[in-house]
């Protein structure tokens, strides 16, 4: 695992199909609890939210040591009392609150900062041959790879970065014409895709009924003409 995230996967990414190429995208990285559960394969990561971007570009480039030097932000401490590049600084931002969809200046009580930096520190040693790419899903090149889709949820995703953006029927699109093992997440309700259900859990605040929509090359569906709006 990585740093704590608004929507993360981390607690159930095992009961996804597990991925059946030597590529992993993550059009909608985030927390990328998904390629977390494969860190030895071919991982490449895209999001354009300016402060994941932050973060991901600070863990593939950081050391362990480096990881376990940083401060040890305290309850009601503030993350600016602190000298940190905006990577760090983004990092400790989303721990020192859990769940946010953004990084928070102020640690709460909630902070499980301490335990993530230790678990961080661990795990940034196996993702050096990771990449990240700050660019949007529909410019991502398509290729023969497990595409991991966890976009912003249709109906319950208004807190992230980006959602009001999304015209779902054309990311519908874009997942069936992906290549190789396709892997799309969503939660009860979402009709943009013929989900099913996936697994029922506990989160922050209430019960999510998680759903999946899955495809690979054998049983792609024949396409309708879209067009692309700029």
């Amino acid at each position: 695992m990585t740093f704590s995230y608004y929507g993360t996967k981390k607690r159930i990414a095992s009961k996804y199909p597990e991925p059946n190429q030597g590529v992993i995208i993550e059009p909608f990285a985030g927390a990328a609890a998904y390629a977390c559960t494969y860190p030895d394969r071919d991982i490449r990561l895209y999001d354009p939210y300016d402060k994941i971007a932050d973060v991901w570009r600070y863990l593939i480039g950081a050391s362990s040591s480096e990881i376990l030097a940083l401060p040890d932000i305290q309850t009601g401490q503030k993350v600016t009392d602190f000298d940190l590049n905006p990577g760090a600084k983004a990092l400790i931002g989303f721990c020192i609150n859990p769940g946010s969809s953004c990084p928070k200046i102020t640690a709460s009580k909630r902070s499980k900062w301490p335990a993530y930096k230790k678990r961080i520190a661990d795990f940034v040693p196996k993702i050096k041959h990771w990449k990240f790419f700050q660019e949007a899903y529909i410019d991502i090149p398509n290729e023969s790879a497990t595409w991991f889709i966890d976009p912003p949820y249709q109906k319950a995703g208004k807190y992230y970065y980006g959602h009001s953006k999304i015209d779902f029927s054309i990311l519908g699109q874009w997942c069936r014409s992906r290549k190789g093992q396709v892997i799309v997440c969503e939660n009860e309700g979402a009709d943009w895709l013929p989900f099913r259900f996936l697994t029922e859990h506990q989160g922050s605040m209430q019960k999510n009924i998680e759903v999946i929509y899955v495809q690979d090359d054998a049983n792609i569906a024949p396409l309708q003409p879209v067009l692309f709006s700029s």
